[in-house]
């Protein structure tokens, strides 16, 4: 019974991580001047946290502040500090942090680390519940609808292609814009006009062209496109926006189009990779429950069979006993002629005889008498 404790024990341990998930992502989206809260929260831990950071981990990688529990925060930008206010406190775990008069330099992804004390070990480091992306731009919020797509480094993200009026025009050609900070950047463009002084069927790219995949696919209005970037970085990250070029159609615009998608490429899947162990783990524990049940199975049998073996025990022994007891009758019968191999056993009678020196009784000779 103690391998089916450890693995009791196994499984809890399975169950106990089985909730450690990739946290919320939430896509915020800002105008240059106006100001954002960042609620940062953190589950119930015993003992408390006693401090936290707020860091940014995709432009400007790198720590907006810390505050330690009942005292002030500090930055290392003291420009950004006036900007920054932060109510709450680490040891509550919850802290609310508002950004001011942004700038499309803000543009980032933004997380809450909380610090939590180990007397045995480094301090742990707890990520907050939510991560946020934050777009800045000088254009109104809501102009255009923003999807979010997450991949791994060297992973590959699909992103949808569509007409700039929903029209069902003949298509020319693709363009694909990024934006990561003030104004988008076209990152490819191919086309059979001509584009930017350059003759019929140009193409020009920002990408290596075998990382670029135009496939079409069908939609509510007909037949669009799906774009399919391949072996992507986290330096690829951004917001973008593919558009299909229409046959009559100008394509000059320099803005994104109606439909964008924040493409986050993350240089390490802890979360992927944990579940992936997680689910490896899972099996490992079901096959030993499995080869568990079957140990359990076969000592139960093979119980039953010493338990119907010890009840014909006895049976067997008394025809055991009969069969020694018929056997040393027989080895008496066998014994008692040997003892009168000298002397002819005859049917005694009642005249000429003696008793012999040795006890038997023999008739006598005919010289003897």
């Amino acid at each position: 019974m103690p391998a089916l404790q450890h693995l009791a024990c196994l499984c809890a341990l399975l169950l106990a991580h089985a909730g450690c998930v990739c946290g919320d992502v939430r896509f915020l989206e800002r105008r240059e001047g106006e100001s954002v809260t960042l609620p940062c929260e953190v589950g119930q831990r015993n003992p408390s946290p006693f401090g936290v950071y707020l860091r940014r981990s995709w432009l400007r990688p790198g720590k907006v502040l810390f505050m330690y529990t009942k005292s002030d925060f500090n930055t290392d930008d003291n420009d950004d500090k006036a900007r920054i206010s932060v109510s709450g406190d680490p040891s509550g775990h919850s802290v609310n942090v508002t950004l001011s008069q942004l700038r499309a330099s803000d543009t980032d992804r933004y997380y809450c680390e909380f610090v939590v004390e180990n007397p045995s070990s480094e301090d742990d480091r707890v990520p907050g519940k939510t991560e946020y992306f934050l777009l800045v731009s000088a254009d109104a919020p809501g102009s255009v609808d923003i999807g979010l797509v997450e991949t791994c480094a060297g992973g590959s993200a699909v992103l949808p292609c569509l007409s700039p009026n929903g029209g069902g025009l003949a298509v020319e050609g693709v363009s694909l814009k990024r934006q990561r900070g003030r104004a988008p950047v076209e990152m490819l463009y191919h086309s059979k006009r001509q584009h930017g002084g350059s003759p019929p069927s140009s193409s020009s790219s920002q990408f290596p062209l075998e990382k670029v995949q135009l496939t079409p696919a069908p939609g509510p209005s007909g037949i669009t496109f799906n774009l399919t970037l391949q072996q992507l970085q986290p330096e690829d990250s951004g917001l973008y926006s593919c558009q299909l070029l229409l046959r009559g159609r100008p394509d000059s615009s320099t803005s994104l189009g109606r439909q964008a998608v924040f493409l986050s490429v993350q240089g390490q899947c802890g979360c992927s990779t944990y579940s992936t162990l997680l689910y490896a783990l899972s099996s490992a524990v079901a096959v030993l429950l499995l080869l568990l049940a079957l140990v359990v199975m076969c000592q139960v049998k093979s119980r039953r069979r010493r338990v119907a073996t010890h009840s014909q025990a006895p049976i067997y022994e008394e025809m055991a006993g009969v069969q020694t007891a018929s056997r040393k009758l027989a080895r008496l019968e066998e014994s008692e002629p040997s003892e009168y191999r000298n002397c002819p056993v005859k049917r005694s009678s009642p005249e000429n005889h003696y008793e012999s020196p040795s006890g038997a009784l023999c008739p006598r000779k005919e010289s003897q008498k």
